[in-house]
């Protein structure tokens, strides 16, 4: 059976060699580089070597709506989620393109912007969660949902087309 040719033509690390970096995936998250999936290896505009961390987020759910993207501030176990990892960049793959955000810009933007409803209870239902934060039961996670197009407008936004 043939897979999808949009997803299996341009995978994330196809993309990021046509744009000059040389990716490297990390096989399991290593203590000193927590919610880093990727290494990209570039240079910058000087001509010295740079490293990008990125924390790839995979499509999980084909019928969630893609203009809404899963924040998470703390993990299943209460832990600090990946939103408070060492990340550069968190990307979010989405079914035509792959959606490019500064970490530390967008936990800047969850607590300035004034969205994201922390003032009010919790909320237990996943299509409640837009600016809410969800909470499953029996997990100490807390997540919750932004619209693409507040992203959008921060500085390091970016699109990678597949």
């Amino acid at each position: 059976m043939e897979e999808s040719n949009k997803n299996k033509k341009f995978p994330f690390d196809e993309l990021a060699k046509k744009r000059g970096y040389a990716p490297e995936k990390l096989k399991s998250y290593r203590e000193n580089c927590k919610n880093v999936s990727h290494i990209l290896k570039g240079k910058n505009s000087k001509g010295e070597a740079t490293y990008i961390r990125i924390d790839l987020k995979k499509i999980k759910n084909k019928k969630q709506n893609e203009d809404w993207l899963w924040l998470e501030f703390k993990n299943p176990l209460g832990n600090p989620g990946w939103l408070h990892g060492d990340a550069d960049f968190i990307v979010f793959e989405r079914t035509d393109d792959f959606v490019f955000v500064n970490r530390k810009e967008i936990v800047a933007w969850c607590g300035s912007s004034q969205k994201i409803r922390y003032d009010l209870p919790f909320v237990s239902l996943a299509k409640r969660a837009k600016y809410r934060i969800y909470k499953r039961p029996d997990k100490k996670e807390e997540l919750t949902q932004v619209e693409l197009k507040e992203i959008k407008k921060l500085k390091s936004f970016q699109l990678w087309k597949k």
